[in-house]
């Protein structure tokens, strides 16, 4: 973790005082993506399956025994490709068997998928609070997720629903690293009725989007999560995968609105955003979508979070 230096600034809780320090460049993005902290190192589980991936001698039966060797990976992935999300008309009896049904592509996204989450299991909910955290990350995920099969090209954006799950995950490397100059941000955030975003970069010089960004391309995650995570609050920054950033950016907004009413879709995401116009899917979708994600949101955080 970095120490708060004497020349810093920020905001933080005790009891009911609120005191104020000032910081400045506490430390780069590649300081906190160094050291010996787990987080910042990708789940040996993922690259040891993508490496056999990306080699041209390994069929379904040598993916499969990787994948085996880790039992809870291989029990939660059995799971999910059995439930109502992929929505299999017969049951998925082995890993092998999944691996042949999926495909390279898609068993590649729910290994990162599940052994990501697996990676971050245990983080303390001292430092965060961690069914928030995933709740939002997994509605998040959901959106995207339904937003992009509205799209006419939705086979490009197969990995809309990762991009969603992960776009948040540089909040868990500030939280890891430096938990009282995060909680500071969140803190100078709502003292000063400023973004999450603004209070982070005034805080760090960079914000979670950042480092999250980063820390994906360290891990040589597919270049469409990576874009994502780094413009989820800035879209149009993006030169590269501009639609599926575009819509886990809707769906980040969506997922933090009240969705009951039309009103509230509305007010949160209103049709006037000219978002809309860039990725082609129509705004008369959302009351559908949102309602997917409501119906659905429950029993797939089971799924992937087992409570």
């Amino acid at each position: 973790m970095f120490d708060i230096k004497d020349d810093s600034t920020y905001f933080y809780l005790t009891g009911n005082l609120i005191m104020t320090l000032h910081t400045h460049n506490i430390a780069s993005i590649n300081d906190f993506l160094s050291g010996d902290i787990d987080l910042c190192s990708p789940p040996e589980i993922f690259m040891r399956v993508t490496q056999a991936l990306d080699s041209n001698k390994n069929g379904a039966a040598d993916i499969a025994t990787i994948i085996e060797q880790d039992p809870s990976l291989s029990s939660r992935m059995l799971k999910i490709v059995n439930s109502a999300f992929f929505g299999f008309p017969a049951t998925v009896k082995t890993v092998n068997q999944a691996i042949t049904i999926l495909g390279h592509k898609e068993i590649r996204l729910l290994v990162m998928t599940t052994s990501v989450v697996e990676e971050f299991s245990d983080m303390p909910n001292a430092l965060l609070d961690m069914r928030e955290f995933w709740s939002h990350s997994l509605k998040t995920a959901l959106f995207s997720k339904h937003l992009a099969d509205k799209h006419p090209k939705k086979r490009m954006l197969s990995s809309s629903f990762v991009s969603g799950l992960l776009h948040d995950i540089g909040r868990l490397v500030l939280y890891m690293k430096s938990p009282d100059l995060a909680r500071a941000a969140a803190l100078s955030a709502q003292v000063d009725q400023m973004s999450e975003v603004e209070a982070e970069v005034n805080t760090f010089g960079f914000s979670h989007a950042d480092i999250g960004g980063a820390l994906l391309e360290l891990w040589k995650i597919p270049d469409s999560i990576q874009q994502s995570a780094l413009f989820h609050h800035t879209p149009k920054l993006a030169t590269n995968h501009s639609i599926e950033t575009n819509i886990v950016y809707l769906a980040n907004k969506l997922a933090h609105a009240d969705i009951s009413s039309e009103q509230s879709l509305n007010e949160a995401c209103p049709p006037t955003d000219p978002i809309w116009d860039s990725i082609e899917i129509p705004y008369a979708c959302l009351a559908t979508v949102s309602s997917e994600v409501m119906e659905e949101f429950s029993k797939t955080y089971t799924l992937f979070f087992g409570h």
